[in-house]
């Protein structure tokens, strides 16, 4: 009986940390929403109370003032370049990896965790360098081949972990029927690792979707920007227009939203298989 009562008083703990944990999250996301249909003056007047009419003009004034369609589209090119060259380096890094299982395995890797534990900081002042020299600084380019870079290391752990749960019995049957190894590659692994090269793209496509640091580093003109960089400019030197601020972050926000609702379970199956390989 005491041992009841201890788990339930333990499952009351749990549940109502777990509850204030879940508003303290909802809530800010439902105060950006609803702040969204006041106007500026109704705003500063009062931060927290909810708005008298609601009013559309904070999306106009984010969708027509501001240059968000241009910034959006900069920003699906670099997520469609980082994401393409993730998804290929990793599958054939990751299918190398888990199918001829070298002995040189652990020292790869060992400097791939390597690589992940390096915060992007550290980089900058190199790869600002190297991009000038290569002509590469302000252009899509510059963004993509870092972003990617960065982004590789755990994208093939999670390749690496899926291709480690097929039998090597299937790449053995088709050695025996003659086919080499880029056929093997082509035509049995690939077909079969297309469900997780779709969840390394997804995940891929919201990091560099929400990336702020490289592009804003990298790039320097306006009409390069993507839209997370291109949110500064809805803060003023000396008034923000807050309601139409937090429109123009409502609308980035949606796309990896979206992605996120639909694919939650590739996600966190995706992000929870690298981590544990990793």
């Amino acid at each position: 009986m005491t041992a009841v009562r201890r788990w339930n008083l333990t499952s009351t703990i749990v549940l109502a940390v777990l509850t204030a944990h879940v508003l303290m999250v909802i809530f800010p996301f439902f105060w950006m929403i609803y702040s969204t249909f006041k106007t500026n003056r109704e705003f500063m007047r009062s931060v927290w109370s909810l708005p008298k009419s609601f009013s559309l003009d904070a999306y106009v004034g984010a969708w027509s003032g501001g240059a968000l369609g241009g910034y959006a589209v900069n920003s699906l090119l670099i997520m469609a370049g980082a994401t393409l060259i993730t998804v290929v380096l990793a599958t054939l890094a990751g299918f190398a990896l888990a199918a001829y299982r070298p002995r040189w395995i652990p020292a790869v890797e060992l400097s791939m965790t390597a690589a992940m534990a390096i915060p992007a900081y550290v980089a900058l002042v190199p790869l600002v360098v190297m991009l000038r020299g290569a002509g590469l600084l302000d252009t899509h380019l510059g963004v993509i081949l870092p972003t990617a870079a960065f982004n590789v290391p755990v994208s093939i752990f999670i390749m690496q972990a899926f291709f480690n749960t097929l039998p090597r019995d299937l790449f053995d049957a088709a050695r025996m029927d003659g086919a080499s190894e880029w056929k093997i590659f082509l035509r049995v692994a690939l077909p079969i690792a297309r469900p997780a090269m779709f969840t390394v793209a997804i995940v891929n496509m919201i990091w560099v979707w929400n990336d702020f640091l490289f592009p804003v580093v990298f790039i320097n003109s306006p009409s390069r920007k993507t839209l997370p960089v291109g949110l500064t400019d809805f803060v003023g030197e000396h008034i923000t227009n807050y309601p139409v601020m937090l429109a123009a972050i409502l609308i980035a926000a949606i796309a990896p939203l979206v992605l996120f609702v639909f694919f939650e379970r590739q996600i966190t199956a995706a992000l929870i298989g690298g981590a544990v390989k990793g």
